[in-house]
């Protein structure tokens, strides 16, 4: 009875996956029929809309119940949809701070799916110089993460560049111990990682591995191919990398920190239309003087406007001045956002508009 049981509900699927596949066919034919239509009306534009994408998500998540599948897993699901029938409108190149088998690739393939074509640059200044130069569509640097804190490159790097920001991800960190093969950790002279992840991960390994030799190296993928390249080295790397170099795992989730996130950007020339829920960066410019920052809060603070995020620093173009990076909720077409920066510029404040984009779930 089991078997004749177990060959019915075979059937059954069976049955929903010929239905899902004309569906998704269905899918991709319209799919196309929008990209040619774009073709028409702007030639040279970029066939990926953010706005668009999030709204999709964010009504498939609204109909989910999640009486057997998480929103997580279906908006996973619906991910990779969106990218195959992307890549059937055009190409999408999109270039992140490398090499292969780091949490920026996981974070890329994460936002963009498997269907779009992914470029491993050696720094965040490259990525950026890659979008600048149109060898990419869009690029992707990490800008902050919840133990660390934020990413200096990344902001000089909006500081000096035209480039918006598009995007945004949010990618939990878990960091695994791993070596070549099998070896019995107490033998192991060296653990290799990213200066970050061996931060991350630092009471764990005093805890574990007292006295061991910590190795920096550039990328967490690099310690990979260390450890992969000598068998007494251990490595904390990603699960990427451990599938991509065939490491043995000796331990999951060794980070400090269980709630460890690290936020990404993605960086382009487009300009993204409003959706329900967004987010605003900006880059403040003010005079060193007391009150300075009290004088950026107040025009959101009169508003509502809720602020995310204030990274300040002195400015690198003028010794007397002070560089405010904002996050706020809401559009920068907003009326209230727009009042809110107007009376910003008349304190005498400087302020460019980093870009606005939808608001990660």
């Amino acid at each position: 009875m089991s078997k004749e049981k177990l060959k019915s509900l075979r059937n059954k699927i069976d049955s929903v996956d010929e239905k899902l596949l004309q569906l998704i066919q269905r899918r991709g034919s319209l799919a196309k029929k929008v990209g040619d239509l774009k073709k028409i009306t702007t030639p040279k534009g970029l066939f990926y809309k953010p706005a668009r994408e999030a709204e999709i998500l964010r009504k498939i998540i609204k109909l989910n119940d999640g009486s057997v599948m998480p929103d997580n897993k279906v908006r996973q699901i619906f991910k990779e949809l969106i990218s195959a029938c992307l890549s059937l409108e055009g190409d999408m190149k999109v270039s992140y701070l490398g090499p292969a088998g780091t949490h920026s690739e996981a974070a890329a393939l994460m936002h963009f799916g498997s269907s779009a074509i992914f470029d491993p640059r050696s720094s965040i200044e490259d990525v950026f110089q890659q979008v600048e130069v149109g060898e990419s569509s869009l690029g992707l640097v990490p800008v902050e993460n919840s133990s660390e804190g934020v990413v200096n490159t990344t902001l000089n790097c909006l500081a000096d560049s035209t480039l918006s920001i598009c995007g945004e991800i949010y990618l939990p960190i878990h960091h695994h111990l791993a070596s070549s093969k099998k070896i019995n950790l107490v033998d192991a002279k060296i653990i290799a990682s990213h200066p970050q992840a061996l931060g991350q991960c630092g009471k764990w390994i005093d805890a574990h591995l007292p006295g061991i030799k910590r190795k920096a190296t550039s990328s967490s993928a690099e310690a990979a191919q260390f450890a992969k390249d000598n068998p007494a080295t251990l490595c904390v790397v990603s699960s990427v990398a451990i599938d991509q170099y065939k490491l043995y795992e000796h331990r999951k989730n060794i980070e400090d920190f269980k709630d460890n996130t690290t936020r990404f950007l993605v960086i382009g020339s487009l300009k993204i239309e409003a959706t329900a829920k967004d987010k605003s960066s900006f880059l403040v410019q003010t005079a060193n003087k007391p009150g300075a920052l009290v004088e950026l809060l107040q025009p959101f603070q009169q508003r509502n406007i809720n602020l995310n995020r204030i990274e300040t620093r002195p400015s690198r173009q003028s010794t007397g001045s002070h560089n405010f990076f904002i996050d706020i909720e809401g559009h920068q077409n907003n009326s209230q956002v727009k009042q809110a920066i107007s009376d910003l510029k008349a304190t005498g404040a400087s302020v460019r508009s980093l870009g606005s984009y939808p608001t990660e779930s």
